[in-house]
């Protein structure tokens, strides 16, 4: 294939397997923060369901991402802390060195989209009223 990658196109309704499903409401919450955004897929795409989180170096992101240096990775992280789209989980080595963090990774629920039952039963952490 002399190192290039073959990509076939299908319909978006013809997926299978292989795809991250992302909530739409991500998009008005990382409005004009394209970097941000990609962050966020690309830490859905590395989920964990077995352990519940994701776990890629700041570096790993970077590289996978094309992203010029590790301080724009930092931000995004940084910003989808803020906007509660994901909880990271900071550790230290036996050494005390930094170990890799963990991600849990959370999407946004419209809350006006849920009855008051859903509502009551909803974890807190997915009870936030943001302003668009």
């Amino acid at each position: 294939m002399n190192g290039k990658i073959v990509i076939k196109f299908e319909r978006i309704d013809r997926l299978k397997k292989d795809f991250t499903q992302i909530s739409n409401n991500v998009f008005y919450l990382l409005k004009g923060k394209a970097t941000v955004y990609m962050v966020y897929c690309y830490l859905n795409h590395r989920y964990n369901t077995n352990m519940n989180f994701a776990f890629p170096s700041i570096s790993t992101i970077q590289q996978d991402l094309g992203i010029g240096s590790n301080k724009t990775v930092v931000t995004a992280i940084e910003l989808l802390e803020q906007k509660k789209l994901i909880k990271v989980i900071r550790q230290k080595t036996s050494s005390n060195k930094n170990a890799v963090n963990k991600y849990i990774v959370y999407f946004p629920v419209a809350i006006n989209a849920l009855t008051k039952e859903e509502e009551q039963l909803a974890p807190d952490e997915f009870i936030e009223v943001i302003a668009l």
